[in-house]
């Protein structure tokens, strides 16, 4: 190093910019802040080099750490995207996460109860917070209570081995203090968690207490980045400074890459097997953990723990484990593309890469810069660069994940390169732009995970990522990697109809029920096979032509004989085998070039080409065994496309499925979350959970609404959509066809209210309510009804047919008790009430509201407000019954319709002349043609102190036989 100060004396200190080459990063590079005060994710990310004051402030809805791991470690409730956690560094079980995948990456609840010895406890007690002390450097000095306590936790495992178990691969050292400390005994060295240590030991978290506690400058302002630029004293073997500097220390230094790979040479370890680059990437990870470590917990690993020794020590281990024992680190298992990049994996935020690049701007001229912000995780023993999406880069933006988090990724995929590359190789570096290989993470598939949780492959014992709450779900995230669901409400299995013509092979798509999907492709199969009959036979005569000149001159020749039958007679054995093959051959190659040939006729023609997708909605909320408040409950719409069988079934209101690799829209629609499935989509029922359960879980069984709460819920119209979908179990009382494409039934019950439901239909459709041959008093059982505001001039209900709404055929209790109650003469009465008010245009119940009204009489005449002859504004005289005449504003338009129904056909055509506005023809007409009207009204609101006005809204004719009906009645 000494010999290169002089040739990097332009390099500015640390503390002002990085000597990083890679410009294409486009940090910032600004003075080190330190983040002080609250909690630190991880003292190591504090002295990150970039600018984060430039990231747009973003708003970001709260991500809870929601990711279940079933095992001790399972990420915090508390620890979400949302809070700072009280650490997020690489841990000091880091350095096994390159164990084989079958081998669990979670510290048990068994390896904790061994460590919690009584002899740990003391040994805590009498650490030593100096870092001054003769020893310290000495990562392994077990005569002295006040070594450091993590070289203790490691030494039993790094140095099970010994060098006579290496025989011939190995070399003895006897001159250096790195050999004393290799072949130190360990026989009294204990084994602890990272937790356990947290537990007894202060975590530290302010900057000031790392420097009260003998934390050095060096450590300080260790990051991930500069890490390869730490050189340590030669004598103490502490840190001394970063390469770089302005004034480096004098005395000499070691720390460099060629100073490792000596010493591992010089060890005895094969040189075959590693390079400078693996001994460079693995110096960099380790000192960037031993520093954090030390940052952590400075009373008791102050200036023991980051060590030129101890970073010797975790080489050694390293060689042995990946080299020697073959196994590979969970990212270098990706990166070879021999595991897939969607297992369940925890890795550590070393770095936050911002890339600038440049586009073409709104205005001519200008250019447009734009910022991509990745990460460079790692598993604490190679680093892999991750794309993320908008959402995580938000959060990002937002500090919410910062260096030194710790994610837990699910279903996460490699792109780049089609094969894998090694992280050793010249061209990879995870901190470019331009590297081959790079991850693409999701923010529905990532969480926070727990601060000591052990890095790499997670078990399959221990699961994934279990989504806890539909609002834990972000649209546009990515897919659901698991998710408990509760079934509240399946709708009818539904088709997807996309029909392909015209050239241009738009498809216009239909939504079909299960009868129209039968009867549609009935009719399209007829259609098919039409057309197929119509070429069939010059398909037939043409392709046979064609065949019949690729034949073999033998069958030609007897099929051109005066008799075939001799002629296959005196042929010899060879060309009856040639014929008889060609008779074999020749229908099914007839076949083939038929159906081709009638293919291509009729996409000549365009004929149209049908597709069907079979799929079904439901609804569903997420399942919780705890207590919860059903009100706090977010829903969602789950549509599974190209539904099987199998998955119909499992798909019953009240189960409870665990569903996996669920698909979410990036839009909602009506409030609702949409999530998506398919035929590939795993589904699981779990057990039969009981109703309490479900009740908590926002579950609610179908049962159908009286009459009563639906003429409530229409005049009390809600927002949701949910609350103003209902079922009815109802008798019919009457059909109106109120157009080519639209019918109306009216349902009535016990009450005497009514609900009118509205359907839009196709001309053809002749039963749009599929009630067969209605007959009277017919009692009909109706799902998903969406009901609409209240009908203020007929006094009833009002609701609409939508897709997802049909007619059941269950047969209840309810609908047993109406049946009774329909066939009784209580029933027959109130039924004919109802049809009779109908039939009469009088309102379902007493009175009106205050701005309708309905009245049944004369006209009497009519007259022009204030005599004014120009006048638009016509007014009426009614007789209605009472000792005066009603008066209500007649506007122009009813003013035809109504002279239209009261006289004859000659009489039409002359009041389309112009004097027919003329008052006194109009007073002509309704005295000539007095008929009782039906009239309705709507009360006009009037300013000034004049009283309210009315103005007819609607005019016809009177049913005189209903309302006498009615009399009767």
């Amino acid at each position: 190093d000494n010999t290169q100060k002089s040739t990097v004396s332009h390099i500015s200190t640390l503390l002002d910019d990085d000597d990083d080459d890679d410009l294409e990063a486009g940090k910032n590079t600004q003075k080190v802040r330190f983040s002080l005060g609250g909690n630190i994710s991880g003292l190591c990310d504090d002295a990150s080099v970039e600018d984060n004051s430039s990231s747009p402030i973003l708003p970001c809805a709260p991500m809870d750490a929601d990711c279940m791991i079933q095992s001790p470690v399972t990420p915090a409730k508390s620890h979400g995207f949302h809070e700072d956690l009280p650490v997020g560094d690489i841990d000091s079980k880091s350095s096994l996460a390159c164990e084989s995948e079958d081998h669990i990456n979670i510290v048990t609840e068994s390896k904790d109860k061994a460590a919690a010895t009584k002899c740990f406890e003391g040994e805590i007690n009498h650490l030593s917070s100096s870092p001054f002390n003769s020893n310290a450097y000495t990562p392994l000095n077990l005569g002295s209570r006040r070594d450091s306590l993590q070289s203790e936790i490691k030494s039993k495992r790094l140095f099970e081995r010994t060098v006579s178990t290496k025989k011939g691969m190995h070399k003895t050292v006897n001159s250096d203090s790195a050999s004393v400390a290799l072949n130190a005994d360990i026989s009294n060295s204990i084994k602890v968690t990272l937790r356990q240590l947290a537990e007894r030991c202060h975590m530290e978290t302010e900057w000031d207490n790392c420097k009260e506690a003998g934390v050095s400058d060096v450590v300080l302002k260790l990051t991930s980045v500069n890490a390869l630029k730490l050189r340590f004293s030669e004598d103490e073997g502490l840190p001394s400074f970063f390469f770089g500097q302005r004034a480096a220390p004098c005395g000499n230094h070691v720390g460099t890459v060629d100073d490792i790979y000596t010493w591992l040479v010089d060890e005895g370890f094969d040189e075959s097997l590693f390079t400078k680059k693996w001994v460079q990437n693995h110096y960099r990870w380790i000192v960037w953990k031993l520093g954090s470590m030390e940052r952590r917990f400075p009373s008791q690993l102050s200036g023991r723990y980051l060590t030129y020794q101890h970073v010797l020590l975790q080489m050694k281990s390293r060689y042995e484990k990946e080299l020697c024992n073959a196994k590979r680190p969970s990212v270098r298992k990706i990166l070879n593309r021999d595991v897939s990049a969607g297992a369940p994996i925890v890795l550590c935020v070393a770095q936050i890469l911002r890339f600038r690049s440049k586009g073409n701007g709104q205005e001519p001229g200008k250019s447009k810069v734009t910022e991509e912000i990745r990460l460079e995780l790692t598993d604490g023993w190679y680093g892999v660069p991750a794309v993320i999406d908008t959402i995580l880069q938000t959060l990002v933006a937002n500090e919410k994940i910062r260096v030194g988090s710790k994610l837990l990724i699910c279903n996460a995929q490699i792109s780049g390169s089609d094969e894998g590359v090694d992280p050793l190789d010249e061209s990879y570096s995870s901190e470019k732009r331009t590297c081959p290989l790079f991850l693409k993470i999701t923010t529905n598939n990532t969480r926070l995970a727990k601060w000591d949780a052990k890095l790499g492959f997670v078990s399959p014992k221990c699961g994934g990522i279990t989504i806890k709450a539909l609002r834990d779900i972000y649209p546009g995230g990515g897919n659901i990697p698991s998710i408990d669901l509760v079934i509240c409400k399946r709708y009818p299995k539904m088709f997807l109809e996309q029909m392909i013509t015209g050239e241009h092979q738009i498809p216009t798509t239909t939504h079909l029920t299960e009868g129209e999907e039968a009867s549609r492709q009935s009719e399209y199969d007829l259609k098919i096979q039409r057309a197929g009959e119509k070429h069939a036979d010059a398909a037939h005569s043409e392709c046979a032509k064609e065949l019949d000149e690729d034949a073999p001159s033998e069958w030609k020749q007897m099929v051109i004989s005066n008799s075939p039958e001799e002629y296959y007679e005196k042929i010899s054995s060879a060309e009856k085998k040639v014929v008889d093959d060609w008779n074999e051959r020749r229908p099914v190659l007839l076949q083939s070039m038929v159906s081709k040939f009638i293919g291509d006729s009729m996409r000549d023609e365009s004929a149209p080409e049908r597709k069907s997708n079979p799929y079904v909605k439901t609804l569903v909320k997420t399942f919780h065994r705890d207590q919860m408040t059903a009100s706090t409950q977010a829903s969602a719409e789950l549509t599974v496309w190209r539904v099987s069988e199998e998955q119909f079934d499992l798909l019953k209101e009240g189960t409870v499925l665990r569903m996996k690799n669920l698909g979410v829209k990036e839009k909602s629609r009506d409030g609702f979350l949409q999530l998506r499935a398919g035929p590939e989509t795993v589904m699981v029922p779990l057990s039969e959970e009981s109703k309490r359960q479900l009740a908590r879980s926002g579950y609610e069984e179908r049962r159908p609404k009286s009459l009563i709460k639906i003429n409530l819920t229409s005049k009390k119209m809600e927002t949701d959509r949910l609350s103003n979908e209902v079922d009815v179990v109802a008798c019919v009382a009457q059909i109106q066809k109120l157009g080519e494409c639209l019918t109306a039934i009216y349902l009535t019950d016990e009450t005497g209210l009514a609900l009118k439901i509205t359907r839009n239909h196709s001309a053809t459709n002749t039963d749009p309510f599929q009630l067969g041959n209605a007959k009277a008093h017919l009692v009909v059982s109706f799902c998903n009804i969406q009901i609409t505001a209240f009908d203020e001039i007929e006094q009833c209900a009002t609701g609409t047919w939508g897709l997802f709404s049909c007619k059941t055929n269950r047969i209840d209790s309810r609908q047993e008790e109406l049946d009774l109650w329909c066939h009784s003469q209580c029933g027959a009465d109130t039924i004919g009430a109802v049809c009779a008010r109908l039939e009469a245009g009088i309102p379902m119940i007493g009175g009106l509201s205050n701005r309708h009204q309905i009245s049944i009489g004369y006209i009497l005449a009519v007259f022009e407000e204030d005599g004014c002859r120009d006048s638009q504004r016509i007014k009426a005289a009614i007789d209605y019954g009472e000792a005066m005449p009603l008066v209500a504003e007649f506007p122009l338009h009813l003013i035809h319709r109504t002279v239209a129904l009261l006289q004859s056909h000659e009489l039409r055509e002359h009041a389309q002349h112009a004097d027919l506005l003329n008052i006194s023809t109009l007073n002509a007409y309704f005295q000539n043609n007095q008929k009782l009207m039906h009239l309705s009204f709507q009360v006009e609101s009037c300013y000034g102190g004049d009283s309210p006005t009315l103005r007819i809204t609607q005019v016809s004719l009177a049913n005189v036989d209903a309302l006498s009906r009615l009399l009767m009645a």
